[in-house]
């Protein structure tokens, strides 16, 4: 749709202060627009976001700055540099016993609790790892074993947490990818949805025992990486199914899947067949990377197609039955398929804004250089002329490698992007009305 170059937005350094049309930097945030951390890790990511209700900005990740990777929580000020009064100088590192621990996932509860959730190996094996904070950052002692969560769920298995959300009764779900965890040529992995009681004990009444697993075919390799919650109560997972058997193009291509669950845990008969859906983007390496509910009953997901070749962006519409809503997007089958002119497009986040507008976080690359970069798409699926340059907005913290992981609005409607900038967290600001 757009040249190399031609449809974006790059922003390096400072913009203007007079400018504030949507999609530029916000120049009142941190360092012109933008903010870089680093806890003193060589890998110091963030992957997940949450604004609380005084406009502090929390980000979770990961970080080795103690020799071990470690869930990392950090917290911004109003001021938009790392709040002193939140853990140690504003960062919290967890390890869950001299292991390999890794967030994906945070939300905000609300009594102002914070809770972060992904994998750890502390008991030999990577098992789905919670960990819950009181306010100022200490871990809340009166959740799981001392704040901490961590469960393996199958036997022989890896469980990695992708997703998380809160009911509005305090129970939490959570969602990811359960694995053979033995060496071999085609692993199988299920998708996976658990529940757990708000003091973090399993909610034996979901699924069975507290969690479900659900497989798309015989032997494939399915993987989700988002979760929501419909208004309902129904639950529903994103990703993508692999039937030739393994992750990648060497033993099949990949298709985007999505499965549905009723409050109990249970695959719902009513979306898709038998719960599940499976479309093709028309690509051997394609994903779902994130999930939004539209206030109609529709869902959004976002991702990329064509990953073997360099990623395209991908937006689609579901209706609540799972068909794609026709008339979406610029393809006519409701689905978006846009190819910038870089080398690796995604999308990795949506919200959306209260006009219906949908705001995409994710990345462009031009060259080897990869760029933050947030996309704005009108309601039909179509990317909105008003914002950035056609739509796309990106910004260069000057290294090789800046991703967007996780977007969230604020209350007064500005758009923050939280991800990796080469080794640090990075969040950049953007204007929006």
């Amino acid at each position: 749709m757009f040249g190399a170059l031609a449809g974006l937005a790059v922003v390096a350094g400072v913009v203007p202060a007079a400018s504030a049309a949507p999609g530029t930097l916000d120049v009142s945030f941190g360092a012109g627009g933008s903010l870089r951390s680093n806890f003193g890790g060589t890998y110091d990511w963030a992957y997940a976001t949450a604004i609380q209700p005084d406009g502090r900005i929390l980000a979770a990740g990961v970080s080795d700055a103690r020799g071990t990777y470690d869930f990392a929580l950090a917290r911004y000020t109003s001021a938009h540099d790392l709040d002193p009064t939140f853990g140690v100088g504003g960062v919290v590192l967890t390890d869950f016993g001299h292991s390999y621990d890794w967030a994906y996932a945070l939300a905000l509860q609300p009594d102002g609790k914070i809770l972060v959730a992904g994998v750890s190996d502390a008991s030999g094996s990577k098992d789905f790892a919670l960990a819950r904070y009181s306010p100022n950052g200490d871990l809340d002692r009166n959740f799981g074993h001392d704040g901490l969560v961590t469960e393996h769920l199958r036997f022989l298995s890896a469980d990695i947490i992708h997703g998380l959300v809160i009911q509005p009764d305090g129970r939490i779900v959570v969602a990811g990818v359960t694995y053979e965890d033995v060496l071999t040529l085609r692993p199988h992995g299920d998708f996976m949805v658990a529940r757990y009681n708000p003091d973090g004990t399993n909610d034996l009444s979901f699924g069975i025992g507290g969690v479900t697993t659900t497989d798309f075919s015989g032997e494939s390799y399915d993987e989700p990486y988002a979760v929501i919650l419909q208004p309902d109560g129904r639950i529903v997972l994103g990703g993508y199914t692999n039937s030739g058997g393994g992750p990648g193009v060497l033993f099949g291509a990949e298709q985007l899947a999505l499965a549905r669950y009723l409050p109990n845990g249970l695959l719902d008969s009513s979306f898709g067949q038998d719960g599940k859906v499976v479309f093709d983007g028309g690509s051997l390496d394609e994903r779902i990377l994130a999930l939004a509910p539209a206030p109609d009953g529709s869902l959004l997901a976002g991702g990329y197609v064509n990953g073997e070749k360099r990623g395209d962006l991908l937006l689609a519409r579901l209706r609540p039955d799972g068909s794609l809503a026709g008339g979406f997007g610029n393809s006519g089958l409701g689905f978006s398929v846009d190819d910038l002119g870089t080398n690796s497009e995604r999308i990795s986040s949506l919200v959306l804004q209260p006009d219906g507008r949908i705001v995409a976080g994710g990345q462009t690359a031009v060259a080897n250089n990869a760029d933050f970069a947030v996309f704005r798409y009108d309601s039909n699926g179509v990317f909105d002329p008003t914002f950035g340059r056609g739509g796309v907005a990106s910004f260069d913290f000057g290294g090789r490698e800046d991703r967007v992981h996780a977007v969230a609005l604020q209350s007064d409607g500005k758009i923050v992007a939280v991800g990796q900038s080469e080794a640090d967290f990075g969040l950049v600001r953007f204007n929006a009305s």
